[in-house]
C-alpha cells in the first residue's frame, strides 16, 4: 500500500470520528433533517459523493 494511500485512510477515518462526535448526540430525525443518516458504521450523508 502507498504512503498517499494510507494518508487518505487515516483521513477518511478522522473526518468519520469528527462527524460522529459533532452529530452523535442528535436524534435519527433531526440528523436526516441536516442531511444526514445513522448507520451501524457511523454517521453518512444522505447522499454520498462517491461510491461507498
Amino acid at each position: 500500500m502507498s504512503f498517499i494511500a494510507l494518508l487518505n485512510i487515516a483521513k477518511e477515518y478522522f473526518e468519520q470520528r469528527r462527524l460522529n462526535q459533532t452529530f452523535g448526540h442528535l436524534e435519527d430525525h433531526v440528523l436526516r433533517d441536516v442531511g444526514f443518516v445513522r448507520t451501524a458504521s457511523g454517521i453518512r450523508p444522505l447522499k454520498p459523493t462517491r461510491e461507498e
